[in-house]
């Protein structure tokens, strides 16, 4: 199994269970699940760092990162006292794949400090 079938397998069975947990509860109990965004958070973040030394990224990883901030934006008016988290977490699950996107990861960003590229 190469590096990247493993990330595909095992980084991104958590990522699809993580947001089973968080979606299927929003969208038909209208329950926020926090411990479930946290799960997906982690997740999305060890992708980031797992995917940060290779070129080509799995688009099926990333629509499902795409996909649940797209749910999360939408769904965010029909909750009036958490609509403001909702939409937090979707700027982070947005930010965490920019990083994707670029080829870094959390660990390469440090608050106040400039970067070098």
């Amino acid at each position: 199994m190469t590096d990247m079938d493993y990330i595909i397998a095992v980084t991104g069975h958590r990522i699809r269970d993580a947001v089973s947990n968080l979606l299927i509860p929003l969208q038909t109990v209208r329950v926020l699940k926090r411990d479930a965004f946290e799960e997906l958070d982690a997740s999305v973040r060890l992708l980031a760092k797992e995917l940060k030394d290779h070129e080509l990224v799995p688009k099926s990883l990333l629509n499902e990162v795409y996909g649940t901030m797209q749910v999360l934006r939408n769904e965010a008016p029909y909750f009036k006292g958490d609509k403001v988290i909702i939409e937090e977490m979707a700027n982070q699950l947005e930010m965490t794949l920019g990083l994707i996107l670029i080829g870094e990861s959390h660990e390469d960003r440090a608050p106040g400090v400039p970067r070098i590229i």
